[in-house]
């Protein structure tokens, strides 16, 4: 695996209910101090929020050593804070710290139980060059049936149809066993494991969008893995 571009986390941590301050975040005082500190450039719903809905903030980012950690969304809900960031699961939780550093120094609450949260969903998602061609991924049978019936099919006098497979898409479906979670009503959605041709890449460049709901060092190992275990077969 070479040429990993556009690593993306996304990070939603959920809590119990009445965890997150939600009315101070939604201070002026407290919003003005994270938008500093984070060079947040969006504020959503904007400058006149209740305490209740949902706070969204944008497009902003953060200085770690020598990197620039670009930040795509921070959402605050009554129960879930959510985190998107350019960059590894260790980056994005710097900017969670970063987050909470903010919201202690002005708004007065024990922010101790926002850094124990019920659950931390991740997804991590990135385009990388892998050494096997996609066909690899299919039986020889079913590349065959597009190349040959499938094709013949989508052809007319009008048009010649061409037939290419887009994607390999995985659900992951989860059965709650922890006491904690079942008690505080938590569930979890199904997540996708995907590995799709880079869109307006050439199929020779061997160029792959990965998506998985993993940390970002366990979604690289993956994609390592994927390529050891297909080039070897084909």
């Amino acid at each position: 695996m070479k040429e990993v571009t556009n690593l993306t986390v996304t990070q939603i941590r959920v809590f119990p209910v009445d965890t997150v301050p939600l009315r101070q975040i939604a201070t002026r005082s407290c919003i003005e101090k994270i938008r500093g500190d984070l060079s947040i450039s969006e504020i959503e719903p904007g400058p006149f929020m209740d305490g209740t809905s949902p706070i969204s903030l944008l497009k902003g980012e953060t200085k770690q050593g020598n990197r620039i950690i670009v930040i795509n969304r921070i959402v605050v809900d009554p129960r879930r804070i959510i985190l998107e960031v350019a960059g590894t699961s260790k980056e994005a939780n710097q900017v969670y710290d970063v987050l909470l550093s903010s919201i202690d120094s002005v708004a007065d609450i024990d922010s101790g139980k926002l850094r124990v949260p019920l659950l931390i969903a991740e997804t991590t998602q990135c385009v990388a060059t892998l050494d096997f061609h996609f066909e690899s991924l299919f039986d020889n049978s079913f590349i065959e049936l597009l190349n040959s019936r499938v094709k013949k099919e989508a052809t007319s006098k009008r048009a010649k149809g061409s037939v290419r497979p887009l994607a390999v898409e995985v659900e992951i479906s989860y059965e709650i066993k922890d006491e904690t979670l079942i008690e505080n009503r938590i569930s979890m959605t199904p997540k996708k494991f995907v590995v799709a041709p880079r869109a307006g890449a050439p199929s020779e460049a061997r160029r792959y969008f990965l998506s998985s709901p993993f940390d970002s060092d366990t979604h690289l190992k993956l994609a390592r893995a994927l390529e050891e275990t297909i080039s070897k077969t084909s």
